[in-house]
């Protein structure tokens, strides 16, 4: 019997397995947890220097089972903050960001990945964002036996949109999550644009960041 070699998986094969489990985790925690995890974690980013200096904080509108970042870019709206959100459009390579000033629901729309953006567009420019507070589905350390890069690879839902959308900011990059959300040390592709922290509701991942 001819017997065909077992070969290592894929950095791509490696991501998707840690996304499913990753997306399973998630769900399984119930809405009470998630919003008291939610708090603690937009306590941490309100209290952070970087946060509080910001001009125009880049954030995200929640969905799913994802963290509630409906605290913070309240708080940044009421202490004269510009918030910009990702307008995320299929088959193009440019992310726009877009300001919003309300998060009533009579202000958005729903677009073709089922995600709020705008009806009125005002487009911000990537040089005068800040600071930039991340989704992720999973994160985890960078292979350090593979690259000399430091700081957090992010797992995303796999599409790249916001890999490109980071290349082009140079702001600071902090990813949101849960502890849960937090994997062993993956590989990095060359898109793959790291983040300077993550911040949980534990704060654990802090440190990275100072």
């Amino acid at each position: 019997m001819n017997m065909q070699p077992l070969t290592a998986p894929t950095p791509a094969e490696i991501k998707t397995a840690l996304r499913a489990h990753m997306a399973e985790r998630r769900d399984a925690a119930t809405p009470e947890q998630r919003a008291a995890w939610s708090e603690a974690v937009c306590r941490h980013i309100i209290e952070l220097p970087s946060y509080q200096s910001a001009t125009v904080l880049h954030c995200f509108l929640s969905i799913r089972s994802e963290l509630d970042t409906r605290p913070i870019i309240e708080h940044a709206l009421a202490h004269g903050k510009r918030v910009a959100i990702p307008v995320f459009k299929r088959n193009r390579d440019e992310t726009a960001s877009c300001e919003i000033d309300t998060l009533a629901d009579d202000a958005y729309k729903i677009s073709g990945f089922g995600l709020r953006i705008p009806l009125v567009s005002r487009p911000v420019d990537s040089s005068s964002i800040d600071l930039v507070l991340v989704p992720l589905l999973a994160f985890a350390p960078v292979d350090v036996n593979q690259t000399q890069a430091t700081g957090w690879l992010r797992l995303g839902y796999g599409a790249g949109y916001y890999d490109r959308l980071l290349s082009r900011v140079r702001a600071q990059k902090i990813g949101l999550a849960f502890d849960l959300q937090i994997g062993s040390a993956s590989p990095r592709e060359p898109h793959d644009i790291l983040l300077d922290a993550v911040i949980t509701e534990t704060g654990a991942h802090m440190s990275d960041f100072y």
